[in-house]
């Protein structure tokens, strides 16, 4: 009996009726405790009947629900009989279309099936009825698997095209799931199927939007069914250039027809055209709202991009379109981007009220989506050569993701913080780390083996590595010893060993390679002096072939910028501008230090009168000393140092070399003399802390076969090393509390970081949780009474600690959220407290939340002439 306006389903109150079918009626409805309208199908009476339906009803509901892609219509829960989903508003796809415009809903129907096939789960059923598209253009598919946890109704339907599902029970064989219409042979004859079943009638979709008319028809279901068994596709009325991507799709025999949904791009006769965005987050500006000039640049930019893609000669003199890449509304700009292959989308990351996530970005909107699972991503993420795929770094881990949506997957370890890489067509991931050579893992995980040989000590580290079209050579950046940094060509047919040790560039520079199609050149793209260079390259002679010349200028300093063959997306002016600067404890600025510059991690003399920090005025990062009453700097090393550590005296600093090899090195604090070698270790170690009785020096080892420990290291005796802390999970950034009896420091066994605080020397003692939700870069007040730390989102907590007779915490409070650099969530501490414990110092980042985005397509025009 149907339901009535004001009637309740669970706490589900019915607002009017969609529409019927044989699967059952679906309401509008109130949630009345989360306050939201959503859709319930309610299923036919006969259901609560059969308890063994049900109980199959409830199980694949559950499912169901697993789903999380933004092209699959989401399910809330199961009331009673009834199914609680997402309200999708819009109205079902009808052809005849032109192709573009067809292939902007098929591309996202492709999109839902292939992640609803990655995770073993079939559509089922289908058909146009299925689909909806909202106003946005974003198509949703509905009543995924429905038809195999519910229908068991043996009886034809009069109305083949819109019939009801027919079905004899749930999997096995001989039984016949799906609407008769766009049901494949061997589902029509009751046989077993899978994903290529959706393959099937995804074709029969595609032809019908594209010429208006149903393949298979027939007087009532049996004759739709037997056109369906029998009769061969008629392709005659279907555009050339989708001919063979229905051809593979409509195989009568499932051996025969395509394997996988993600492969229908690859069958098309042309470029596709750029997908419409999913957009769940406000923009600064709305397309023809606020700033209708942007939404008219933007359209013809896009105009000029689809005229490019679909014409194999561009035009003779193509012009460059430039447009302003809007972050997210109150987004401040995570120093990271990426351009997808086909020049389509940007991956970027943002730090917002909710913390720091990757975000996805059409060139065909002006809104972004966030990427669920990238909570706290770290590091420069990449995409895969289909422009599917982005990898990106959490956790000490290498993870991939699908750019639409859905949960990461994870890769391989991670020793440090991933910084680029890329991703070719046999399904090998190359990535790089800063405590590592280049890496490769197989694109579906596994151990990672090593592609070039680490030697810190004559190289530095090797980052950024970009692949030439060839699929064998590539280049990348080695960045640490003078002489030595720069450019370089690699092979992936080389043993790590084996790698040419020949420079291209001096340029210490994040460099990438962009083909010119139909040149058999490319160009390798450098940031010189502030601006972004394009040298051309001979793909074949693997040399230069000319001059660079510049394409963008006032680059930002950390030389951001991610290009594909159509587009150039870049970061620019003041942003990254650094000061260190001085704050009370509730958050009001009291006064700057030393001058605007590129600076890194910090830590406050035992006295409180000078900061050693890693700057790079003169574009090396070096480790610094700044003398606040004096107002004088001193340059401490002439080669790449990190993280410098004060011993208790103030006389001497300890600190990582970038380019001496592994181990940690002292030099004096006045910067004279020659740095010495404490401990030489096996992998990279970065100091963390020194006791302040000095008897210990505190530091995080990297291995790339295991995970982040801390070690301490005797000063007194033996001197030698041992493991404080080891687990499964990394264990980072330690710090000694004053009196030297307990240890703070991060871990990721919860799976994100969380502040914790154990007693040293001995681990096995009692442990204390102090986070929650996240906490990053944490500090202890001089006098042992406060312990602070970040949160995610950047704001400066506070924790009263107790050190006597144990460790005791009280609950964590907010002091403020100070503008500091990176954020929170980076493994380097950015900030100190002063001795006093009433102010703190802080590399904070002035000008501007966000760095100026600029988006340019065609940006090759011109370049050669």
């Amino acid at each position: 009996m149907p339901l009535s306006v004001g009637d309740k389903i669970g706490h589900y109150e019915v607002i009017s009726l969609l529409g019927q079918g044989g699967m059952g009626e679906v309401y509008r409805a109130r949630d009345t405790k989360l306050k939201r309208e959503v859709a319930v199908k309610v299923l036919p009476e006969a259901f609560a009947r059969d308890p063994e339906r049900m109980t199959r009803f409830q199980r694949e509901a559950e499912v169901l629900a697993s789903l999380n892609h933004p092209n699959i219509a989401t399910i809330h829960g199961v009331e009673d009989r009834a199914l609680v989903m997402e309200l999708v508003e819009g109205n079902s796809p009808k052809g005849p279309l032109p192709f573009d415009e067809a292939w902007k809903i098929a591309s996202q129907i492709v999109a839902a099936l292939e992640y609803a096939h990655e995770h073993s789960i079939m559509h089922r059923d289908l058909k146009p009825a299925n689909i909806m598209i909202t106003p946005e253009g974003v198509v949703k598919l509905l009543d995924f698997g429905l038809a195999k946890a519910c229908s068991n109704q043996r009886e034809p339907s009069a109305s083949p095209e819109n019939s009801p599902t027919l079905t004899l029970g749930a999997t096995e064989v001989g039984v016949i799931l799906g609407t008769a219409a766009y049901m494949a042979p061997e589902q029509a004859r009751g046989k077993a199927v899978d994903k290529r079943t959706d393959i099937w009638s995804f074709g029969v979709v595609l032809y019908e939007l594209l010429t208006g008319e149903r393949l298979f028809t027939g007087e009532d279901a049996a004759e739709t069914l037997a056109a369906v068994i029998h009769k061969q596709p008629d392709l005659a009325k279907v555009p050339r250039q989708a001919r063979r991507l229905l051809e593979e799709c409509l195989q009568k025999d499932p051996k025969q027809r395509l394997r996988d949904i993600g492969d229908a791009k690859r069958l098309l006769g042309v470029e596709t055209p750029v997908e419409p965005a999913v957009a769940t987050t406000p923009s600064q500006f709305r397309l023809g709202w606020l700033w209708p000039g942007v939404a008219a640049l933007v359209t013809v930019a896009l105009a000029t991009l689809a005229f490019v893609h679909s014409r194999e000669k561009p035009p003779a003199d193509p012009e460059r379109v430039r447009f302003p890449l809007l972050l997210p509304d109150k987004a401040a700009y995570g120093q990271t981007l990426s351009v997808s292959p086909d020049g389509r989308r940007v991956v970027f990351s943002a730090t917002t009220e909710g913390g720091t996530r990757l975000w996805v970005r059409s060139l065909d909107s002006l809104d972004s989506r966030p990427l669920a699972g990238t909570e706290n991503a770290y590091g420069s993420p990449f995409w895969s050569y289909d422009s599917r795929f982005i990898v990106f770094g959490l956790g000490g881990k290498v993870r991939k993701v699908d750019a639409s949506g859905g949960p990461p997957q994870t890769l391989c370890d991670l020793p440090g913080t991933l910084r680029g890489g890329f991703w070719t067509r046999d399904d090998r991931i190359v990535f790089a780390s800063d405590n590592s050579g280049l890496l490769q893992v197989a694109a579906a995980g596994g151990a990672a083996s090593p592609v070039t040989e680490y030697d810190p000590a004559s190289q530095g580290y090797h980052t950024y590595p970009a692949l030439l079209p060839d699929e064998r050579h590539f280049v990348y950046l080695r960045r640490g010893v003078a002489d030595a940094s720069g450019i370089y060509l690699g092979s992936l047919d080389r043993k790590p060993k084996e790698q040419s040790l020949k420079r291209l560039l001096a340029d210490a520079s994040t460099p990438a390679y962009v083909p010119s199609p139909g040149t058999g050149n490319g160009h390798i793209l450098f940031v010189r002096e502030g601006s972004l260079m394009a040298q051309p390259f001979d793909e074949r002679r693997l040399e230069f072939a000319g001059d660079a010349v510049p394409i963008a200028e006032q680059i930002s300093p950390q030389g951001q910028y991610a290009a594909s063959s159509g587009a150039l997306v870049y970061a620019s002016g003041s942003a990254g501008q650094r000061h260190l600067a001085w704050y009370d404890r509730q958050g009001k600025p009291a006064g700057t230090i030393w001058n605007p510059g590129e600076y890194n991690e910090l830590t406050l003399s035992p006295d409180g009168t000078q900061v050693a920090l890693v700057a790079a005025p003169t574009g090396s990062g070096d480790i610094w000393t700044y003398e606040f009453v004096r107002g004088a700097s001193t340059r401490v090393t002439l080669t790449f140092g990190v993280q410098p550590i004060w011993s208790p005296d103030g006389s001497r600093i300890m600190f990582r070399s970038l380019s001496s090899g592994n181990g940690l090195y002292v030099i004096s604090a006045s910067g004279a003399g020659n740095q010495e070698l404490l401990l030489k270790t096996n992998f990279p170690a970065t100091p963390k802390d020194w006791s302040r009785d000095g008897r210990f020096l505190l530091y995080e080892e990297s291995n790339p076969k295991t995970r982040s420990d801390l070690w301490a290291l005797p000063l007194q005796g033996e001197r030698k090393p041992f493991v404080f802390l080891n687990s499964a999970f990394d264990e980072r950034n330690g710090k000694f509390s004053p009196d030297g009896r307990f240890v703070t420091y991060l871990s990721n066994e919860s799976g994100k970081d969380e502040v914790y605080v154990s007693s040293f020397p001995s681990s096995t003692g009692e442990r204390w949780s102090i986070s929650s939700g996240g906490g990053y870069q944490p500090r202890w007040r001089r006098d042992g009474k406060e312990l602070l730390y970040l949160t995610a989102d950047g704001k400066l907590m506070s924790v009263d600690v107790t050190l006597t007779p144990t460790f005791k915490a009280g609950p964590p409070k907010v002091l403020f959220q100070p503008p500091i650099y990176g954020g929170g969530t980076v493994n380097q501490t950015r900030w100190d407290i002063a001795p006093d414990g009433q102010k703190f110092i802080i590399n904070t980042v002035t000008g501007e939340a966000a760095s100026s985005l600029t988006v340019v397509l065609n940006w090759q025009a011109g370049l050669k002439k």
